[in-house]
């Protein structure tokens, strides 16, 4: 400007200079205009994307939180209705007093909202108010909204039956999504949005069968509260969880909406995003300010704000893959990075042998009913240092939910070595772990071991595999470790062409000293 202001004063006025002049001022302050503009489009798109890929992530996390709780709602209810004693005592004949006790367990341990007994005849013999058990006989009827869900378990129910000497059973559960066999979603019950799970109830030892016809069928619900908005939020830490009674709209933030099995809407759970990018405009409105004195100002603007803009979104990205692949609470690898280095392990087989180790901690809901759930986290957070250490750079420690964690171990699948590792394991994990105010929490651990290639080759087999291994270890009186090729063979009943009823065995099992 000074240099134009020397020339011009120095010559004489001409017309054509002066157009040229007011041209390129013209030209000048369209160009930067064009890139003002350009900058503000790439930044709105930028933040409108970051915006958008955030909360699709939050509203990913939030639906396995979901699904997750549905099917630990079905795993709480196995323990009362795969029994034969259950069987005996609510199908068989009805006794009242056990449908008392079995209904108070579910609330005690698990604080089921509800709880219902409807028998094959579409009649419900009992039902639960949180601590409180009705024993009635009425009508499925005058209960609509069950009905469909009743029709449902009781069809795949029938979809699993098994003849079995002396009446009927199910098929075995062993290496079953609980989605197979029990009927899991939402309802409306007593006014109430609830999650649900219905399965029917059937024997295990098969030392009383069912009779034909239509199963008995326990169905447990927990009302959308704010004590399941707390146990959702445990791991997620969203801001603001809530749910409401109305549909939600995009723009509104993140969501989920929920229906019933009928399709009916009940509500949607909503929550402040907590990573959507910080709004853009009180950085671009100076840049904008400064492109007006100067050209070259602006382009270095451009350039540093799109480098900003970039970092911001590669920040994003990366704390979003972290999050997909590690556990919020502990810092493990979550249930997704297991899945993942698992089927890659069972790519190199044989060549390289692995074990994976099923660990789920012994006496933990005692430390989450007595100390709160603040000290059960600490637990957790604890276990996992401890696993981590014990099980060092040979190996990957997961926590796949709860109190449950996976092992893939490459060190060494000789037995010695292993039984030395889960003697370790169970020693560390004995130990007292302050959680704060002067107490100490005690916990225990039980293993299940699968070697691969030896019991399996599949992700499938050789996590069902050391499933059945943990189970039998906790069976066994907790505390221990055991491999599943010291199994005698599956406990469970299995449907085969002679009909034989199975023959109860002990397996061999390590116990830690």
């Amino acid at each position: 400007m000074t240099e134009f202001r020397r020339r011009h004063t120095d010559q004489p006025i001409k017309a054509p200079r002066q157009q040229i002049s007011r041209l390129a001022f013209a030209l000048a302050g369209l160009l930067i205009a064009v890139t003002a503009a350009s900058l503000l489009f790439v930044g709105y798109i930028a933040s409108e994307e970051s915006t958008r890929q955030a909360i699709s992530n939050e509203e990913r996390l939030f639906r396995s939180a979901l699904n997750e709780r549905l099917r630990a709602l079905v795993r709480e209810q196995i323990g009362t209705a795969y029994s034969d004693e259950t069987v005996a005592k609510a199908v068989r004949s009805f006794d009242p007093a056990y449908a008392r006790t079995t209904f108070d367990t579910l609330w005690s341990n698990y604080r089921h909202s509800k709880v219902l007994l409807v028998s094959g005849d579409d009649e419900i013999l009992a039902e639960s108010f949180e601590d409180y058990t009705h024993i009635t006989r009425r009508p499925l009827s005058e209960t609509p909204e069950l009905e469909q869900v009743i029709k449902e378990a009781q069809a795949l129910y029938m979809s699993n039956r098994v003849r079995v000497p002396g009446g009927y059973g199910h098929r075995s559960l062993q290496g079953l999504d609980p989605s197979e066999f029990a009927v899991m979603g939402f309802l409306r019950i007593d006014g109430k949005p609830a999650l649900f799970g219905a399965m029917p109830v059937m024997p295990d030892q098969y030392e009383t069968t069912l009779p034909d016809g239509m199963p008995t069928v326990l169905l447990s619900a927990d009302f959308i509260d704010e004590s399941l908005l707390r146990r959702l939020n445990a791991q997620l830490d969203f801001s603001a969880l809530r749910f409401e009674l109305r549909a939600a709209m995009p723009e509104d933030g993140p969501f989920h909406m929920i229906y019933t099995n009928r399709g009916t809407a009940l509500g949607s759970f909503r929550w402040d995003s907590q990573t959507v990018t910080t709004s853009i405009w009180p950085t671009v409105i100076p840049v904008i300010a400064i492109l007006s004195a100067a050209l070259a100002a602006l382009a270095f603007g451009i350039a540093w704000r799109i480098g900003q803009l970039t970092t911001s979104l590669q920040i994003s990205e990366r704390q979003n893959r972290f999050l997909a692949l590690h556990d919020t609470l502990s810092g493990l690898a979550n249930r997704l990075q297991f899945n993942r280095v698992l089927e890659s392990s069972c790519n190199s087989l044989p060549g390289s042998p692995f074990a994976v180790l099923h660990c789920d901690l012994d006496k933990f809901k005692a430390v989450n009913d007595t100390y709160g759930h603040a000290a059960g986290d600490q637990v957790i957070k604890t276990m996992a240092d401890r696993l981590t250490e014990a099980v060092g750079s040979p190996g990957l420690v997961c926590r796949i939910g709860g109190d449950e964690f996976m092992i893939i171990y490459r060190a060494s699948v000789e037995r010695r070595k292993l039984d030395h590792l889960c003697i370790t394991m169970i020693a560390m994990a004995v130990k007292p772990i302050e959680v704060g105010d002067g107490n100490r929490a005690h916990v225990g651990l039980s293993i299940g071991i699968a070697l691969a290639p030896d019991d399996a080759i599949s992700p499938e087999e050789l996590v069902a595999h050391s499933d059945s291994a943990l189970y039998h270890a906790k069976k066994m009186g907790r505390g221990r470790h055991a491999f599943y090729a010291d199994l005698p063979g599956d406990t469970f009943l299995a449907a085969d062409e002679e009909n034989s009823p199975p023959t109860p065995s002990v397996a061999k099992v390590s116990k830690a000293v």
